[in-house]
């Protein structure tokens, strides 16, 4: 009789027919979620210093594209780097103080919307859309940020691999 049942069980699990994916993997993660042209992103907690209001950063000349400018805030010194993956729609209102072993970067932000134990399913993965108790997220590293292949916001001409360079003269 309890296999007769199975398939009702099933049905009732799938949650107003949604798709049956199969069991997946949970786990829950303290997580800060921010808002950023339409998108909603996910960092571990963590990893995040603090969530300040926005300033215009100061420009740079010559550096990454990706390096918005830096701000001075408390006696630090913050790299405003733009988010991967966002067409800002609105100008940020927020930004997200991440420390690193380089130093302090920002992330420009409109909305905060939680710092939390968000339940994730699936794997946490750079730049992957992932599905949590809170929705589908993109979930950031700062740490891989900084080490992605393409590069960590660096000075034009700075070495890649930490030694400096050689001088000939």
């Amino acid at each position: 009789m309890s296999d007769a049942l199975n398939p009702l069980e099933e049905l009732l699990d799938r949650r107003g027919g949604a798709e049956d994916k199969g069991p997946r993997a949970r786990a829950v993660v303290d997580c800060l979620l921010f808002d950023l042209g339409g998108v909603t992103f996910a960092l571990r907690a963590q990893q995040v210093e603090e969530v300040i209001a926005w300033r215009a950063p100061s420009p740079l000349p010559r550096t990454d594209p990706r390096v918005m400018g830096v701000l001075q805030d408390r006696g630090r010194i913050v790299v405003i780097v733009s988010v991967p993956l966002a067409e800002p729609t609105a100008p940020p209102r927020r930004i997200v103080v991440c420390r690193t072993q380089r130093g302090y970067l920002g992330l420009p932000a409109g909305n905060t919307r939680c710092v939390a134990a968000v339940e994730v399913y699936g794997e946490l993965q750079p730049s992957a859309v992932v599905d949590t108790s809170e929705g589908a997220v993109t979930f950031l590293d700062v740490a891989q940020l900084l080490d992605a292949p393409d590069g960590a916001p660096r000075p034009l001409g700075a070495p890649r691999d930490g030694h400096a360079r050689r001088v000939s003269r």
